[in-house]
């Protein structure tokens, strides 16, 4: 860490970081015959996935898990811009999503967002509209309960919390559009992919799941 509180990680720390190439599994970074699609070994394969496609820079571990939880717990939202440079980085210049047409963030519930003050992943968005020169629309997507943590449960259990509790407001923003979809972690996949579910069936032509780092599967 840093001294004197001036950057939330060193850059002495992000160069210690564990990145995947093109060619790694996106959740576990086993190497991957050339051209597997979606990004993802078998073992790694995500149930009723909606989404074209998924990238994350690396593990969930290290200085990227340090930021991601600065980022989201201890309010260091500057935090974002750099984790957003290593998402942008994790698509290959000829990936179709760099051109896509817009970046929308996995929304939180507004109660949520009251109590934290914002929303990590509406920030990691703004950071890859940033990097990508897509714009992020902020009210594509939202809500439409409050579920519970996924923390703690399952994964059959994280798949159920999150059936449904997802609404694209006005279809017309979405429908056509490649959509990269942010988040901070992917973990099971449950979250992301019923918000991707959610764009794809109010029209929008793709959805690429991006993330800033993956965790473990249980």
């Amino acid at each position: 860490m840093p001294e004197g509180g001036r950057e939330p990680v060193c850059s002495a720390c992000w160069q210690q970081a564990s990145l995947w190439n093109a060619r790694s599994c996106q959740r576990c970074g086993v190497s991957l015959e050339a051209g597997a699609f979606p990004r993802l070994c078998p073992g790694c394969r995500i149930e009723d996935w909606s989404c074209a496609d998924i990238r994350t820079p690396g593990p969930f571990q290290g200085p990227v898990a340090e930021a991601v939880h600065l980022l989201k717990y201890s309010e260091r939202r500057s935090i974002a811009r750099r984790l957003a440079g290593l998402m942008a980085g994790c698509l290959e210049p000829e990936a179709p999503h760099r051109r896509a047409d817009l970046i929308v963030a996995v929304p939180l519930h507004p109660a949520k967002q009251r109590e934290r003050g914002y929303n990590q992943a509406q920030l990691l968005a703004d950071g890859l509209s940033a990097e990508l020169g897509i714009p992020a629309d902020r009210r594509a997507a939202c809500r439409s309960r409050h579920n519970s943590t996924q923390t703690k449960l399952g994964k059959k259990e994280r798949l159920e919390n999150v059936r449904n509790i997802f609404r694209v407001r006005d279809p017309d923003r979405v429908r056509g559009k490649r959509i990269i979809l942010a988040d901070d972690v992917l973990t099971t996949g449950a979250t992301i992919g019923s918000c991707g579910a959610a764009l794809l069936e109010a029209g929008a032509a793709s959805v690429l799941a991006l993330t800033a780092a993956a965790a473990p599967l249980d």
